[in-house]
C-alpha cells in the first residue's frame, strides 16, 4: 500500500463530471507538456472516465494519470516531491491491485522514475528503456508553407501506410507491432487516417515520408512517427515534410510539440533547424 504523509487527506478516483473542470485546469497549467492527457479528456470523455484517475491531497489535485495500456502521468513541478511521490504511490497501488496491463510508461522523467520505484519489485523489467527524451515545441511559424507536396492519408493509403508505420516503430523501438498484434495495429492506423491525423508524401507511388498526430488540443498538436523511407533518405524529405506540417498547423493556430530520443542526434538537429526548442524531458519504459 502507499506510504502517505502523517497529516492530510488523500483520495484517488476515476475521472467524474465533477472532476473534469478541475482536471483540465490542472493540465492546462502546462499545456504543451500535457497535450496527450488534455486531448484524452476533451475528445474521449466516456473512455477517459474509465481510464483517467485524479489524485487529490487535501482537496487539491496533485496528479492526473491515464491508466490505459500506455500509462501517462501529469504532476505539478512546483509541488513538494514528497507529496508527488505519495500521489504516485497511490497510482502504483491501483495498477497493482487491479492488475492493470502495462505496455508502456511515457511521461516526464521525474514522474516515471517515481512510479517505477513503486512498481519495479512487482513487474518484469521493461524491454526498452529511454531515459531521456527531450520534449520540443515550435510556436506558430507563418513563414512556413501549407501542405503542398504532402497531404493527409486516405483509406486508399492504408495498405501502404501500415507497413511504413510498423517499420518506423521497429527501427525506433526494436519491437515489430505487426508481430505483437497485427489486427489491432492496423485498426489504430486506420483510426489515425479517419481522424485526419496522418500526413504523407508519396513519390513514385511509394510513401517517401510521413508523420502522425498523436494528440490534438485547442492549442497544440503532438507529432509522432516522423519517418523517411530508407530509399529516399538524405534528400531533405523529412525537413520538407515537417515545414509543411508545421506551416499547416500554424495557420490553424497550433503550437507543434514532439519528443525524441536524446541519442538521435540527426533528428534533434532536424527539429532544431526548424526552430523547435526544448521545453522538458520525458522518460519511456516499454514492454
Amino acid at each position: 500500500m502507499a506510504t502517505l504523509p502523517a497529516e492530510g487527506r488523500w483520495s484517488l478516483r476515476l475521472l467524474s463530471d465533477d472532476d473534469a473542470k478541475g482536471a483540465l485546469e490542472f493540465l492546462q497549467r502546462d499545456p504543451l507538456i500535457n497535450v496527450y492527457l488534455i486531448a484524452r479528456l476533451l475528445e474521449e470523455r466516456s473512455l477517459a472516465a474509465t481510464q483517467l484517475v485524479v489524485v487529490r491531497y487535501n482537496g487539491a489535485i496533485v496528479v492526473v494519470a491515464s491508466l490505459a495500456t500506455n500509462i501517462v502521468l501529469a504532476g505539478d513541478p512546483a509541488m513538494p516531491r514528497e507529496i508527488t511521490d505519495s500521489a504516485i504511490a497511490l497510482v502504483a497501488d491501483r495498477i497493482l491491485t487491479r492488475m492493470l496491463p502495462v505496455r508502456a510508461i511515457i511521461s516526464p522523467a521525474a514522474l516515471v522514475e517515481s512510479l517505477w520505484n513503486q512498481l519495479r519489485t512487482r513487474l518484469d523489467p521493461p524491454t526498452v528503456v529511454r531515459l531521456n527524451q527531450p520534449i520540443y515545441a515550435l510556436r506558430p511559424r507563418f513563414d512556413y508553407p501549407d501542405l503542398t507536396e504532402a497531404r493527409y492519408a486516405t483509406i486508399r493509403d492504408l495498405d501502404a501506410l501500415v507497413p511504413a508505420c510498423a517499420a518506423m516503430h521497429k527501427e525506433e523501438v526494436g519491437i515489430d507491432p505487426m508481430e505483437r498484434d497485427a489486427v489491432g495495429y492496423r485498426e489504430r492506423i486506420r483510426e489515425l487516417i479517419e481522424k485526419k491525423r496522418s500526413v504523407i508524401r508519396v513519390i513514385d507511388n511509394r510513401i517517401a515520408s510521413k508523420c502522425e498526430y498523436s494528440a490534438v488540443t485547442n492549442d497544440a498538436v503532438q507529432l509522432m512517427g516522423v519517418w523517411t523511407n530508407p530509399r529516399f533518405r538524405r534528400h531533405g524529405l523529412s525537413h520538407a515534410l515537417l515545414r509543411e506540417v508545421c506551416g499547416h498547423l500554424s495557420l490553424r493556430g497550433k503550437t507543434v510539440t514532439l519528443f525524441v530520443n536524446d541519442f538521435n542526434r540527426p533528428a534533434i538537429a532536424l527539429y532544431e533547424s526548424l526552430g523547435f526548442t526544448p521545453i522538458g524531458m520525458n522518460r519511456a519504459l516499454i514492454w
